[in-house]
């Protein structure tokens, strides 16, 4: 049977279920509840589920205006779908976790003709999502931009290479700077999670090829490597590290070293620089002189990591300051470099993870060390685990990780055991692996290219740039 009529049957049988549900909304005149009548309130269901679970509150007057209508489940605002008068459509919203339902309904002029709270609770039954939490995308056109604003208003960050929690924000806000190349609209953005919002910080003029960042260590400072070109070490000719400050508002970009290109930079605790170069594929010790900006023309190498991978090498430095993880989208392994503190240099990577060669997504494969396969690791993020923290563990971090040609995110112990946690579900039914599907992460969810990935450690949330959906998406209980 041909897809597209399978489409419209499947529509057709949701529009009859739908007006056996409710009535026809198209019908329907959009009056307010009559103040001059009492507004009576029966009954709720269904009295359990999760997150988006439909709700029916019945009883009589409501009106048919849901703009007049206010649902709180749980301290939480509860999206209006529609009334017919005797029955109000809700949907259920996240971490609705005390359960209790208040309705408010409002005159024509919007003043409160009564407040309700039914006695019985709502059980909330909580479960692991992957949601949407800003995307700006038009399907007729495909016109997906970087828009500034707040998200109600259609923010959008449609690209997301790499993300990191600003560690030390200045008026306590949660805040995700995230920085994109591949998207034709290069710069650092702010993704501020407290004020809803986002915030263009700097474009990238000066620096175009920006592929990570980092913050120092006392975090005031944003270092930003530049693929600048220059592919010889020893080459000083062209600026290679910038940076941002914290007390000029991370408007001023300022050049902070002149090198070989740069893709990574990691600032280790004690203020030991490395960052990664095309030549070779090397992880390189910056070398700081007395000069401002610093000129760096040692080629002082730390290591060769697998000269065949030596583009877009990715760094991501271990919270105890202890090591450090390498990878590149050229390769398909998850490597670690211990630190020595005391030659404050960086030694040659062991496999943690993977095979020496990105995969397809047909080529993915959960398992322990080089029996696991990953498509293309782009970005990850170090993650504390209680459990590990428990049993007294020297190393107490997990490893998450955007699989952008995978379509998926994985886990990865500190034993290096893989598995997938979100992304390419009912692949079998399409034969497909991508896709733009919210919902259970195992089950339901679909990535298309995720690359970026950033952990809130207090929410539980993971947030993910997937920027083939042009959007940010994120990963927790509800």
């Amino acid at each position: 049977m041909d897809k597209h009529l399978i489409v419209a049957l499947m529509c057709c049988l949701f529009m009859v279920g739908c007006k056996d549900d409710f009535k026809d909304p198209s019908v329907w005149d959009l009056k307010p509840c009559d103040p001059s009548r009492p507004v009576e309130f029966i009954d709720f269901t269904p009295k359990e589920g999760g997150v988006r679970t439909r709700m029916y509150i019945t009883g009589s007057n409501f009106g048919t205006d849901e703009n007049k209508i206010h649902v709180m489940i749980g301290g939480h605002k509860a999206p209006v779908i529609a009334s017919d008068g005797s029955k109000i459509h809700c949907m259920l919203p996240a971490r609705a976790y005390d359960g209790d339902i208040k309705v408010v309904i409002n005159d024509k002029d919007g003043n409160v003709v009564t407040e309700y709270t039914f006695e019985e609770r709502f059980n909330y039954q909580s479960k692991v999502v992957v949601g949407t939490l800003l995307r700006n995308y038009n399907s007729q056109t495909g016109a997906a931009p970087f828009q500034d604003g707040a998200f109600a208003d259609g923010a959008g960050i449609p690209t997301s290479d790499w993300m990191v929690f600003d560690p030390k924000p200045d008026n306590g806000d949660k805040i995700i700077f995230t920085c994109n190349f591949s998207g034709g609209s290069e710069g650092i953005r702010m993704i501020n999670l407290t004020k809803q919002e986002v915030k263009t910080i700097y474009t990238g003029s000066r620096s175009s090829k920006m592929q990570t960042f980092t913050f120092s260590a006392d975090g005031d400072t944003l270092l930003i490597p530049d693929d600048n070109g220059r592919g010889t070490i020893g080459d000083i000719t062209m600026p290679n590290i910038h940076y941002l400050l914290r007390s000029e508002g991370f408007q001023k970009l300022r050049t902070y070293s002149y090198s070989s290109c740069a893709y990574a930079v990691v600032y280790m605790p004690d203020g030991t620089i490395f960052f990664a170069t095309h030549p070779n594929g090397s992880i390189m010790k910056l070398i700081r002189n007395s000069g401002v900006p610093a000129i760096d023309g040692s080629g002082t190498v730390a290591f060769d990591f697998l000269k065949s991978a030596g583009r877009q090498i990715k760094m991501r430095a271990h919270p105890s300051g202890k090591f450090v993880y390498v990878f590149s989208r050229y390769d398909g392994g998850i490597y670690k470099s211990e630190y020595d503190p005391v030659a404050k240099m960086l030694k040659s990577p062991t496999l943690v993870a993977g095979s020496t060669l990105a995969g397809s997504a047909a080529d993915v494969k959960e398992g322990a060390g080089s029996l696991a396969r990953f498509g293309l690791p782009w970005c990850g993020d170090f993650v504390k685990n209680p459990k590990y923290v428990q049993e007294g563990r020297e190393d107490i971090y997990d490893f998450y990780l955007a699989d952008q040609r995978g379509q998926c995110i994985w886990k990865i112990t500190p034993e290096g055991i893989a598995s997938i946690i979100a992304g390419r579900s009912n692949f079998t039914a399409d034969n497909t692996y991508n896709g733009y599907i919210d919902g259970d992460p195992l089950h339901e969810a679909r990535f298309n290219n995720p690359q970026s990935i950033a952990y809130d450690e207090e929410e539980e949330t993971f947030y993910i740039g997937d920027s083939g959906n042009h959007c940010v998406r994120y990963l927790r209980t509800e």
